[in-house]
């Protein structure tokens, strides 16, 4: 027996003249959640789409536990209702008219379940999710998490091997979301689930995830586990597109080792090399927001910026400063006066790129 739940390899999906999915592989293990996250149009959806039966592939295969439910090779699909899956919706799509019983309910109905055994298997999945005592309500007589709730439920009765998450969250309110994140993570180990969820926050995707996966055009630009993601990015995009960054073009003047020299209009930096440069080349520099320091003497990368603005953010403060035309921006405790400060951009968190 295997641990893989969910194998996708070189799956391909083209829809029109558009090429969507370029040939995307990734393995999801038994309990394992994977995050897929990347920029509008980059194929997070398609992906989860065509895992679930609802696109059809031009080229790769699907497998699902021991079972192939896609092969363009072997002309194999498997129709989406013999699909060990659950999947839950952005819109939720409850029936209006239906309890939230009868809600969770009708697929088993559908699929021909004796009546006792579909009574047992939906107070059950309800009872789980803290929706026992809400079975004759009415959809429109529930909160939005509840409400997500009910949808969950319909996905879990088929007692599926991977459960689809489509933008799970985006209907709920700002805190409601912090608190929904954390209890669908903790639900999913419960179960001893495997989940793929698509969305486009990226706070959501780490805290979530075991495994982030960020497409891009249509491929993988990089996959690994948030800490990886996020901390040890290996291009340009992974960089700029997870957390909050200052970025700095500037010049490469000296190489040293793994790192080297960046220079700009009145300022030099010294950072890590992410990617292959040589004295000469266009360069640009990120760092993450919570990586700048205020020092209180000059030391090795610290620059002397003006204070162009500060925002109270309730937890922090946020400070602009003015870096040669190019806002430099970073956390603090307590609020600054205005004028000059020492601002430190720690070598190794400066990724030179």
């Amino acid at each position: 027996m295997t641990d893989i739940e969910l194998s996708v390899q070189d799956l391909h999906v083209t829809l029109g003249q558009n090429h969507i999915l370029k040939g995307v592989s990734l393995e999801v293990n038994r309990g394992e959640i994977v995050a897929l996250l990347g920029p509008s149009g980059s194929g997070k959806t398609t992906l989860l789409r065509a895992i679930a039966g609802l696109e059809l592939p031009t080229q790769g295969s699907l497998r699902i536990g021991e079972q192939t439910v896609f092969d363009s090779a072997q002309k194999i699909e498997v129709s989406v209702e013999k699909r060990a899956l659950g999947f839950v919706f952005q819109s939720y799509a409850l029936w209006p008219h239906r309890t939230v019983y009868q809600n969770v309910a009708y697929g088993l109905k559908l699929r021909k379940i004796p009546a006792a055994e579909i009574k047992e298997r939906v107070q059950t999945v309800l009872d789980n999710l803290g929706l026992g005592e809400l079975g004759e309500r009415h959809p429109h007589q529930l909160s939005g998490g509840q409400q997500q709730r009910v949808a969950l439920a319909r996905s879990l009765v088929y007692n599926p091997r991977v459960i689809l998450l489509d933008e799970p969250l985006s209907n709920l309110d700002a805190k409601l979301r912090e608190e929904a994140r954390i209890w669908l993570r903790q639900l999913i180990i419960k179960l001893d689930l495997s989940a793929v969820c698509v969305t486009h926050d990226q706070a959501e995707a780490m805290a979530m995830a075991d495994k982030v996966v960020l497409l891009k055009d249509g491929v993988i630009e990089q996959a690994g586990t948030p800490q990886e993601m996020y901390g040890e990015p290996q291009s340009l995009f992974v960089a700029e597109f997870m957390g909050a960054n200052n970025t700095i073009k500037g010049r490469i003047a000296e190489l040293d080792g793994d790192f080297a020299r960046i220079e700009g209009e009145g300022w030099a930096l010294r950072g890590r090399l992410r990617s292959s440069l040589k004295v000469g080349d266009e360069a640009t520099a990120v760092v993450r927001l919570e990586r700048i320091k205020m020092v209180p003497a000059a030391k090795e990368n610290a620059l002397r910026l003006p204070l162009t603005a500060s925002v109270y953010l309730g937890s922090s403060w946020e400070y602009i400063f003015d870096l040669a035309g190019t806002s430099l921006r970073g956390y603090g405790g307590e609020a600054m006066p205005p004028g000059e400060h020492l601002v430190e951009i720690p070598a190794e968190h400066l990724w030179l790129f």
